[in-house]
């Protein structure tokens, strides 16, 4: 049944903001279906308040009828505006029925909630002033007439009704609060993720690498730990655009960066430097180990068909050094890999 209730509408996904007012409107609908039916029996077979009971029927046949044309249209303005404008007439008929006896008045703190979501702060403002405004007025009146303050059975079920509708109109405040900070987040980490992350290969971007290659060198300066370069190109990567196309030179790209992925250590850090160029940053490692990593990974492609082609890298490998700055330091792995591309690719040299 609820789900029936709730319809979910193509048009307002979760990421619209309209969507949590679309979910309000149904519910704010729901609660008021059920509360004017039991009020209009509860005043016509107990306390025999027909004109009461007709005030309920009439708010109960009119919510009905806002919520069957808004799963129709889909207009949350027109029915935020019909909703609030019949809460604020209904809750304004009410209290000046009973004459804000037996607690009448507590119903009109269910405005402000309800207004200021749909319509916002002006309109919330002015609707909630004109319900208290009649309630300010009532009191008035019996504070010139000095009438009794009497607890009846109704004052009970009016501060009951009314504590429940609270309870569960900030049941959803809360849920879509929550709901929305969640959704929020995930997309804020999705940002991040694309904002630092090569869209063809997946692997770390050049913004991403010089984030993370600041922090190794100022912890290698901090804390003396040393730490290694390798910049890898793959060789003839032109002959297969030209040859095979641009697409197919992406599909090879990204398939590479896959392979480089699975040899790569937990603590290294692998990023794309551009075109068919890596870098892989290597924390606390020193160039003999470094060059032994090389090594095996140049190995390692040479012996893979990668997309159906048998390519091979040349690596450039270099180790900070005192009084390295990062330029310095990038400088000189490129020169190394420039070194083992001109004495005939497929070969690691060190700096």
């Amino acid at each position: 049944m609820l789900k029936f209730w709730y319809k979910e509408f193509p048009q307002f996904p979760q990421e619209n903001p309209d969507y949590w007012r679309a979910r309000l409107i149904q519910h704010a609908l729901l609660i008021g279906t059920v509360f004017f039916s039991l009020l209009a029996l509860i005043n016509l077979f107990y306390f025999h308040a027909y004109s009461l009971a007709l005030l309920d029927s009439v708010g109960f046949c009119l919510t009905l009828a806002i919520y069957a044309w808004f799963r129709r249209s889909a207009n949350v303005n027109l029915a935020a505006w019909a909703f609030a404008l019949l809460a604020t007439a209904l809750v304004s008929w009410f209290v000046i029925m009973v004459e804000g006896r037996s607690h009448s008045l507590m119903w009109a703190t269910l405005i402000p909630p309800f207004t200021f979501f749909l319509l916002g702060r002006q309109w919330g403002s002015v609707l909630s002033a004109i319900v208290f405004s009649v309630c300010a007025l009532v009191v008035y009146q019996q504070v010139q007439t000095q009438v009794a303050v009497t607890f009846t059975v109704g004052s009970l079920l009016n501060v009951i009704e009314v504590a429940i509708a609270h309870l569960l109109i900030f049941r959803f405040y809360e849920r879509s609060r929550s709901t929305a900070y969640q959704h929020l987040a995930g997309k804020t980490e999705q940002i991040r993720k694309l904002a630092e992350t090569d869209s063809l290969t997946g692997l770390h971007n050049r913004e991403k690498l010089d984030r993370e290659l600041e922090q190794i060198f100022t912890d290698a300066l901090q804390h003396e730990d040393g730490f290694s370069l390798m910049l890898l190109d793959l060789d003839h990567f032109k002959q297969i655009n030209d040859q095979f196309g641009h697409l197919e030179g992406d599909k090879v790209l990204a398939e590479l960066s896959d392979s480089l992925r699975t040899h790569m250590r937990q603590q290294d850090l692998l990023a794309r430097w551009g075109g068919e160029e890596f870098v892989v940053v290597l924390p606390k490692t020193g160039i003999d180990n470094a060059a032994e990593l090389a090594e095996r990974l140049r190995s390692r492609i040479a012996a893979t068909s990668i997309h159906g082609h048998h390519l091979t890298i040349s690596i450039g490998v270099a180790q900070y050094q005192a009084g390295d700055t990062i330029p310095l330091l990038l400088e000189r792995t490129d020169q190394a890999l420039y070194e083992a591309k001109h004495k005939g690719r497929n070969r690691v040299v060190v700096r």
